[in-house]
């Protein structure tokens, strides 16, 4: 027998049979005898090492599958691993969930908590768990599509770098899983078209919905399969499209205000270092106005967001309240060279906001004309009827703004034009008229069943989130090699429930015992500089410091 370490303190854990009915095969319901134990071994947790003496029992009718002799693993312990279950969970979810590669997880084991690990030990423990992961995932799959009884395929593909296969992702909107995803080195309707019938016959229900960004293959494909089936074009396409012509514009504005405001010599000239400057008569002019330009930095460092919020148009709202503010103060009693670096920069501020005028107003204009078609797309429980007449509403105001200028307004004599700063309005109305005409087909559909989505954005997602974990792992160069060795297995596992308990069943269903644990967050910490561009509505405290510094200046007048 082999005796226990010295180095374990800890008492010694035996494993016995436990059950309600006593020593009896749960099989055939005969007696149960103990036959003999391992002499313990040692278990490596996260808490130290642990002595386990394992317990082996067997049936004794000669015809039972229990009759061989079988252990009674315990909790904390995986048959015949020398790690424990929660260090198992702890390597699965470094990996998984966080990203991080072999070495990496290896390297946190010994960091966090002393328990060495080779990188080929943390390999199997991926690898097992990828083939428990996705045999209960598809298990489940198949569960969850035929309660349902039919498919809302959404689709798309992702081609890490140009000239390599793309990986394509199939997935069912009603039950929110991933059916089918495949490594494709070109996706034409024909081999798309086959996929569906594959679909099909793997899960034994028919597609009876399809929810794309209207691909041109896309639509062949499924015109192909089945015309009869509703073809569901994705909204947020849709918008990303509209609001192209309105982020060109609004970009070309935030840069050059922001280019133009870097370039001005207070800024410029900007003393590095501390802010808490005492200011005098004899200090630099730049000492003087550093609150403003401080401000006029958070004024142009405005974020904005793909609907709600457009940068260049916030950066311009922000500097004609910094102009406003700077107006207002008085210049009585103060040197003259700060009262000619104030109104210099109180003329660069105003030929500036007066020469990018007709471009903000133009970003207003479509701005309000994007709002009001959103606003319309919104009424989900609308009909699809309804939300097509109130967009013709929309649509006939184009029309009529196009007609004063003698334009074009018939969508199929429109050609596509590749949006940028100098398009004109009248041009980019055009532009949404086509595309409300391309897309009319499937704009519309989701509106009149509530199981349909309106978007396909989840699949989105789902494919960023499995570029960025291949990126985490092997960097950019090597991101397409990842792809087609195991891109298509981690789609399935990218939207895996790592709960414990969820994962405790996977593996307890594939024969092995595994728990899950928090993991502690390891954050990097930088010093950067986070400055308030939403100025109009926080106080930033900069317009206060100048005042102070006027004031001293005074003071010593």
């Amino acid at each position: 027998m082999t005796a226990k370490p010295p180095k374990i303190k800890k008492e010694t854990v035996y494993t016995y049979w436990e059950s309600d009915e006593g020593m009896i095969c749960p099989l055939c319901g005969k007696r149960l005898t103990h036959e003999f134990n391992d002499g313990g071994r040692e278990v490596k947790t996260l808490k130290g090492s642990l002595w386990v003496i394992t317990n082996y029992y067997k049936c004794s009718n000669l015809e039972c599958e229990l009759h061989d002799a079988f252990p009674i693993t315990h909790s904390s312990c995986i048959k015949r691993k020398r790690h424990s279950v929660e260090v198992w969970a702890k390597v699965i979810q470094h990996h998984f969930k966080y990203h991080l590669n072999y070495r990496q997880v290896a390297e946190l084991l010994w960091d966090d908590w002393e328990i060495s690990i080779s990188e080929s030990t943390v390999r199997n423990i991926c690898q097992y768990f990828e083939m428990a992961g996705l045999q209960h995932k598809n298990k489940e799959v198949r569960e969850k599509v035929r309660k349902n009884g039919k498919i809302f395929l959404s689709l798309d593909g992702a081609q890490p770098i140009e000239g390599e296969p793309a990986l394509w992702i199939f997935t069912d909107r009603l039950s929110d899983t991933v059916l089918f995803a495949r490594l494709l080195e070109s996706a034409p309707a024909e081999i798309l078209h086959e996929i569906y019938y594959e679909i099909e016959n793997k899960f034994g229900v028919s597609i009876a919905a399809v929810i794309s960004d209207k691909q041109p293959n896309i639509v062949n494909s499924v015109k192909e399969f089945n015309p009869n089936i509703p073809h569901v074009y994705c909204q947020y396409h849709f918008l990303n499209h509209i609001t192209t012509p309105i982020n060109a514009k609004d970009s070309h504005l935030r840069t050059t205000l922001k280019k133009t405001v870097r370039s001005l010599s207070l800024v410029q000239n900007e003393p590095a270092g501390k802010r808490d400057i005492i200011i005098t008569k004899s200090s630099p002019v730049a000492d003087v106005f550093v609150p403003i330009t401080e401000e006029l930095k958070c004024a142009v460092s405005a974020k904005g967001n793909q609907y709600d919020t457009f940068a260049g148009k916030e950066s311009y709202l922000n500097l004609e309240y910094v102009l406003k503010q700077l107006e207002s103060y008085q210049i009585e009693d103060i040197p003259k060279k700060v009262v000619r670096s104030l109104n210099a920069l109180i003329g660069s501020l105003k030929k500036l906001l007066d020469s990018t005028k007709p471009l903000f107003d133009e970003i207003c204009s479509l701005i309000y004309d994007f709002r009001w078609l959103r606003a319309i797309l919104g009424h989900r429980d609308w009909s699809g009827d309804r939300i097509k007449k109130w967009v013709g509403k929309w649509l006939s105001i184009l029309h009529q703004r196009l007609e004063r200028h003698s334009m074009e307004v018939k969508p199929e004599e429109l050609k596509w034009q590749y949006p940028c700063s100098t398009m004109k309005l009248q041009e980019v109305w055009q532009q949404w008229i086509r595309l409300e005409n391309s897309y009319s087909d499937g704009l519309y559909r989701a509106y009149n069943d509530p199981a349909l989505d309106f978007t396909n954005n989840a699949k989105e997602q789902l494919i960023h989130h499995t570029k960025a974990h291949f990126k985490s792992l092997f960097g950019r160069q090597n991101i397409a090699r990842a792809y087609q060795s195991r891109g298509s297995l981690y789609a399935h596992l990218i939207d895996f429930d790592y709960s414990n308990e969820h994962v405790s069943s996977v593996l307890l269903a594939s024969e092995t015992p595994l728990i899950e644990v928090n993991r502690r967050e390891h954050n990097a910490q930088y010093t950067v500089t986070r400055r308030k561009w939403r100025i109009r509505e926080e106080e930033t405290g900069n317009f206060i410091l100048f005042k102070q510094n006027l004031q001293a200046l005074k003071n010593e007048g």
